[in-house]
């Protein structure tokens, strides 16, 4: 079981793929910039300096090496989960009890229990509810709206209405509006091997299954089965957000079983709480079970073996 984890760390600290993966968050940011406002680069810039501020402290006191190495990733998905015009000081907030509470107080990266910017944006949902769950924009306009495809149960599928979700018509967070690009660089990921495919897959295809499957027990409570994974953040939690190598398993199967909880606790919040969207504390609740999911006798053979 070390072995697998150091070379799971040696995978993560690999300066390539932290540059190619910041890159892809940082196109996600200039779209979104193009389709909202500049404002939104601004929000990116404030939350990797606010996080470059904390990781410098920690270097300086701890009287270790400033290390750059993955630095960018946490402030810009942090950002890119955000509504479009939110106040800077609250991304000032959510990037610092990111870095700080969800990455660098376990010892920096690579050593890190949950995906530190979900623990950032975990605080910021709770102290902001409204700003971070209702304020959206009309994309191409100015007009705030805080009706989003996650609460319109009626939104079916079509071909036209999967065109318009991917190319970004209608409301989200920064980095869920143009599904598109969310959806082709996250593929691009897979293909590097920079994200390990079976999470993403294991996600959207659990959530389509549980929705089919909760839809004919609760009628109108669910989306269509085939929209669940394009309303709301599915994609992009799938692709950019749960694939955090550090805070998911190591196993090759217990990387499909954190797929399937994270889909199940999403379909269960989204259709039966009264938050809308549940990927964040799914995912926050199978980042703390992953140690136990990779310890589980009957999944560590198969990676072994792999």
């Amino acid at each position: 079981m070390q072995n697998i984890e150091q070379r799971h760390l040696g995978h993560i600290l690999n300066n390539k793929n932290m540059y190619i993966l910041t890159a892809f968050l940082v196109v996600l940011l200039l779209i979104s910039a193009f389709i909202y406002s500049f404002y939104v680069v601004i929000l990116g810039l404030v939350a990797i300096l606010t996080a470059l501020v904390v990781e410098y402290a920690f270097a300086y006191f701890r009287k270790k090496p400033f290390e750059m190495t993955g630095m960018f990733v946490t402030p810009l998905i942090l950002t890119l989960l955000m509504p479009p015009e939110l106040p800077l000081y609250m991304v000032v907030i959510g990037s610092f009890f990111s870095v700080f509470f969800g990455k660098m107080i376990f010892g920096g990266l690579g050593k890190n229990l949950f995906n530190p910017a979900l623990v950032g944006y975990l605080f910021l949902i709770i102290t902001f509810p409204v700003e971070l769950t209702t304020q959206y924009i009309v994309p191409g306009s100015d007009l705030f709206t805080s009706a989003t495809l996650l609460r319109d149960r009626s939104f079916g599928f079509s071909i036209a209405n999967v065109t318009d979700i991917l190319l970004g018509e209608y409301a989200g967070t920064i980095g869920n509006t143009f599904k598109l690009a969310v959806l082709i660089l996250g593929v691009v990921l897979l293909i590097l091997k920079i994200s390990d495919w079976r999470i993403p897959v294991s996600i959207l295809v659990s959530m389509v299954v549980f929705t089919f499957i909760f839809d004919a027990i609760y009628p109108d409570k669910f989306h269509d089965a085939f929209m669940s994974i394009f309303v709301g953040g599915a994609l992009f939690a799938a692709f950019f957000v749960a694939t955090d190598p550090v805070s998911a398993p190591f196993t090759h199967w217990g990387k499909v079983i954190y797929g399937v909880g994270i889909a199940l606790i999403t379909v269960v919040i989204r259709g039966l709480a009264a938050f809308p969207e549940g990927f964040i504390f799914a995912i926050i609740i199978m980042n703390a079970i992953a140690p136990m999911i990779d310890s589980l006798k009957w999944v560590q053979p198969k990676e072994v073996k792999a």
